[in-house]
């Protein structure tokens, strides 16, 4: 069997990255089921900053004894093989969350339909997941390579592997609705695959696998998903990706109308401080030449 690891990170003040992405969903003072605590990163910023009340799950022993100060409660275990009925007895959650989980179990399907009696009726499931079909990824493969690393999108411990589509339909499957994507993006370059050009048919290449794949770049998925009645309406994978491509668009649109507003203020400034005067003789001289 293998050793298990410690995942030991700095969480960054910038928004692209995944434990910032799922803090976005998490109100303050909620109960968290956090399922892969591992040595608390996370459970430690959701009871210090948002002052969650956490339960841990974490296969790990000697990585929970890491978490256990920050938990109200600490299960020991595969989230696999417990019978959560026994550990969570009757607790129901605001929030569960998988931070880069799903990829590690065997059954996640099954995982996901046994959690799911365990959220309040308001509550949501959010997940963090790799995607393999990073232009990275795409990248190795065409140079015939699929060489496992110690972390990251081929991390050695990865048993399953998605796709934006297969995360959909795993959802979906399992009954929840996804109601909001995220992403945290890298260009190859900045992965740990490092990828560089050494020939314009490369840089060819790698630019035709980022044309016909719009999540190219997307390192990992982020999603916020609610449990829905058998007989509820949901939304096809198509309609999902109508809906995100909107919320993609709206911050787009976003970002552009920020980029503008300060466009508008360079010029402002320019033209107050550095061209006001030169643009008055101009237009002086351009009326005098007109009489």
């Amino acid at each position: 069997m293998q050793t298990p690891k410690k995942y030991l990170y700095d969480i960054p003040d910038g928004p692209n990255h995944s434990a910032s992405k799922v803090f976005a969903w998490i109100n303050s003072g909620q109960d968290v089921l956090e399922v892969g605590c591992a040595s608390g990163v996370q459970t430690r910023y959701l009871k210090e900053h948002l002052n969650c009340r956490v339960t841990g799950i974490e296969l790990d022993p000697h990585a929970a004894e890491d978490a256990r100060p920050y938990c109200e409660n600490l299960i020991i275990g595969s989230i696999e093989e417990l019978d959560l009925s026994t550990a969570l007895r009757k607790q129901h959650y605001d929030a569960i969350t998988f931070a880069d989980v799903l990829e590690h179990l065997h059954d996640p399907a099954d995982t996901l339909r046994k959690i799911r009696p365990f959220l309040k009726e308001n509550g949501y499931l959010i997940a963090s997941i790799p995607n393999i079909a990073h232009a990275a990824i795409c990248w190795e493969l065409a140079h015939g390579r699929f060489d496992y690393q110690k972390f990251g999108l081929l991390d050695n411990t990865h048993i399953r592997f998605f796709t934006k589509k297969n995360v959909a339909r795993l959802f979906e499957e399992t009954g929840y609705q996804i109601v909001s994507w995220d992403r945290v993006t890298q260009t190859p370059q900045e992965t740990e695959f490092n990828v560089h050009c050494n020939s314009v048919q490369d840089q060819a290449f790698l630019d035709w696998i980022c044309e016909q794949n719009s999540e190219a770049h997307t390192y990992q998925f982020i999603v916020k998903a609610r449990p829905i009645d058998n007989d509820a309406a949901e939304l096809s994978y198509d309609q999902l990706e109508a809906l995100d491509t909107r919320q993609q668009l709206q911050a787009e649109i976003g970002e552009l109308t920020r980029k503008n507003m300060g466009l508008k203020s360079q010029i402002n400034w320019l033209e107050k401080n550095r061209f006001g005067p030169f643009s008055g003789f101009i237009n002086r001289l351009c009326n005098k030449n007109t009489h």
